[in-house]
């Protein structure tokens, strides 16, 4: 037998104090961000009875740490904070005129799935919203996203929408076995297309909605998603034009470019109702951030009300900035210039008089992110105005600035 003075549990580990410092800055971030918005912060205890957590799901509570209390009660480790969340809301706060907007930093505890590389605990920061429907709550609970993960600092990010109601709307429209349809929601719960196209393929669904439903998992874009499904399966249409005002409503947030419709989103909690959330950063291989809309969860605690919510992992979140850290540190600090080969000759000369590398472009040229991106240079210049418009890739900020050479100079120093 190995020794196992120093050993740790399957799936946890230590935090050292550099990661230790940086995971606070970023709580403490998300924590600014949340309460911009009027969320207030509260807490749950680690250990739930297991019959409370049980209540809260069809088919029981599935996977958890479970042990025994003084009184030989089951308790659990809380396997996300939703529940705990739901159940303080609908018990503690049950005379609050609502809506609710509270939020949380904690640790929640899932057994690994044997024979993967998965955490046991995970440190979440997240929002819950209870007592508010429609699109106009589901899109504050994802401009609240954007807004804490843009406070971190974090750039690329994209925020995919997807909707049990529509994606069951879809379903309940074709007249579909009971045998097929379990078999479609089981590979999409799985994210297997494959077999979701063979068991659409097998549906015995013709014209349009056929089309539709072999690529529903796979479809991602904007508004014109939602008016293809809409025209191909009419009964779908109101599931769609909810997620269609949310998108309408993002606008108005300013967080709308980031987010993205994506029908294969789906969460692998069965109290999801609505819209789906999933938030991805480059170079991070799991979502940062995921959530959505569980209206039946309160009335499983007595107190009926519509609820969404969000919660970002803050390791994986973590990762992304530190891949963002090092993809910006290895930018030379030179600058892609629109014009520099005609109508701004004399700005990228003066730029390089400077000390700072020039590549220049002609006038009106489309290619300077991509050019930028490939040769890794830290800025991005076209003439506006009497001056320049100037983006900053290592920071993802964006100025303008009179004379280009002392702009770039003040920044790279």
């Amino acid at each position: 037998m190995g020794d196992v003075t120093a050993a740790l549990p399957t799936g946890t580990r230590d935090v050292l104090p550099v990661e230790a410092a940086e995971l606070g800055e970023i709580e403490g971030a998300l924590c600014d961000a949340f309460a911009s918005f009027g969320y207030r912060r509260v807490a749950t205890p680690a250990l739930e009875l297991a019959g409370v957590l049980d209540r809260a799901q069809e088919g029981g509570l599935g996977a958890a740490y479970r042990l025994f209390d003084e009184r030989g009660r089951v308790l659990a480790l809380r396997p996300d904070l939703t529940v705990p969340a739901a159940r303080l809301i609908a018990t503690r706060m049950a005379d609050h005129p609502g809506p609710v907007r509270v939020s949380y930093v904690a640790s929640a505890f899932r057994p690994p799935t044997p024979g993967r590389a998965e955490a046991a605990e995970q440190r979440l920061a997240g929002v819950e919203l209870v007592g508010a429907d429609g699109p106009a709550a589901d899109a504050e609970a994802i401009a609240v996203l954007a807004a804490g993960l843009g406070a971190t600092g974090l750039s690329g990010f994209r925020v995919g929408l997807g909707s049990v109601e529509l994606t069951g709307a879809v379903l309940g429209a074709l007249a579909l076995s009971e045998e097929a349809e379990a078999r479609l929601r089981a590979a999409l719960r799985a994210r297997d297309h494959v077999t979701w196209r063979e068991a659409a393929s097998a549906a015995g669904v013709g014209g349009d909605a056929a089309r539709v439903l072999a690529a529903l998992p796979g479809m991602r874009g904007g508004a014109e998603v939602l008016e293809w499904v809409s025209a191909a399966v009419p009964d779908a249409a109101p599931a769609a034009e909810r997620l269609r005002h949310t998108l309408e409503l993002l606008d108005r947030h300013g967080g709308r470019d980031a987010v993205v419709i994506d029908l294969g989103v789906m969460r692998d909690w069965p109290y999801y109702s609505g819209v789906v959330i999933e938030a991805y950063a480059p170079d991070v291989g799991a979502p940062v951030a995921m959530g959505g809309r569980y209206d039946g969860l309160a009335a499983r605690f007595g107190r009926p009300r519509p609820a969404v919510g969000v919660a970002i992992a803050l390791e994986a979140l973590h990762r992304g900035l530190a891949a963002q850290r090092a993809d910006a540190e290895g930018l030379h600090d030179g600058v892609v210039l629109v014009g520099g080969m005609d109508d701004a000759v004399e700005a990228a000369r003066a730029t390089r008089e400077a000390g700072i590398p020039v590549v220049a472009l002609p006038r009106g040229s489309e290619e300077a992110e991509a050019l930028a991106a490939a040769e890794r240079w830290r800025f991005v210049a076209r003439p506006d105005g009497a001056g320049y418009a100037v983006h900053d890739v290592a920071r993802d900020e964006r100025f303008t600035c009179q004379r280009l050479a002392e702009g770039l100079a003040s920044r790279a120093a």
